[in-house]
């Protein structure tokens, strides 16, 4: 059957739809990985003490007023650096997650069924190169952002914003500034599903991605954006369950084991918004080839 283009809304009406028809296969991977970052993470923040400030954060915030504010970053420390090594977990799990939804998506269209197991194998065999092109992908966007950021931050620490003028000026410097970073990430988008679908190689589904989103970038970040938000609103909306729940236990355990649910939460919520990027990943290739259930991959 041929893939024919479809209008923005229809793409992720489908996305939906598409969704609610390979979530039970999607289960398993995203459990697989979700349950040991979840462990990891609670023994991250536990390890390193971050999660005794971030407790202080949560029930004694009256006691950090009256702290120095060298003594408070010195606190804070331990925290960042659990966070940070929390989210690098997050990734590295969540590229094994991303190729799972994929291929569960590509087969879904395709009109095949797929077992959780074989979906996981799939994504297992493809994992080395995808998570070498997420880094790849994740360092050249943060440095393009970093670099933005520096050149913005030098005139404006040496400065300032003395009038009304440059104080409006200010923020569209930077966002003009971080414009290649952003429009690198949007660009690179589609990279994963390359690697799970066309089983392309890093630099081959990097191009890709790239070739793909050309022509088609402001939709693409729209799409991007409209996707993100919906999940950023269903990670919202466990954070308000997990944090009280770290908030009434009290103690670095509390806080471990409620972070622990909200990563395994957001392990199932990664896997539903590739599925979504998964379709339109499809309509990008079939605005740009005859593209059929056949040849899709």
């Amino acid at each position: 059957m041929v893939i024919v283009p479809r209008e923005f809304g229809q793409v992720l009406g489908d996305a939906m739809n598409g969704l609610v028809a390979v979530w039970k296969t999607l289960l398993l991977p995203a459990l697989v990985v979700s349950i040991p970052v979840g462990i990891a993470t609670i023994v991250v923040f536990s390890a390193t003490g971050g999660a005794d400030f971030l407790d202080l954060v949560l029930n004694s915030p009256d006691d950090l007023q009256f702290l120095p504010e060298e003594v408070v970053r010195e606190l804070a420390e331990p925290f960042y650096l659990a966070a940070g090594i929390a989210i690098l977990l997050q990734i590295i799990a969540g590229v094994f997650v991303a190729l799972a939804s994929h291929r569960a998506v590509a087969a879904q269209i395709r009109g095949e069924s797929m077992t959780s197991g074989e979906v996981t194998r799939l994504a297992l065999r493809r994992y080395p190169t995808g998570l070498g092109a997420t880094i790849l992908i994740v360092v050249a966007v943060a440095a393009l952002i970093v670099l933005g950021t520096v050149v913005w931050l030098v005139p404006a620490l040496s400065v300032g914003t003395p009038n009304a003028a440059s104080q409006l000026v200010a923020p569209l410097l930077l966002f003009v500034l971080l414009g290649p970073g952003i429009w690198a990430g949007v660009s690179a988008s589609m990279t994963t599903s390359a690697v799970a679908i066309e089983q392309g190689g890093v630099l081959t589904s990097i191009r890709r991605s790239m070739r793909l989103v050309r022509g088609r970038w402001w939709p693409t970040a729209g799409f991007l954006l409209l996707v993100g938000l919906l999940g950023g609103i269903a990670i919202q909306l466990i954070q308000l369950i997990a944090l009280p729940l770290a908030a009434v236990g009290g103690g670095g355990a509390a806080l471990g084991i409620a972070s622990a649910l909200g990563v395994l939460a957001q392990g199932l919520l990664v896997a539903a918004i590739a599925a979504m990027y998964t379709h339109w990943y499809i309509d990008l290739r079939a605005r740009q080839e005859v593209l059929s259930t056949e040849t899709l991959g």
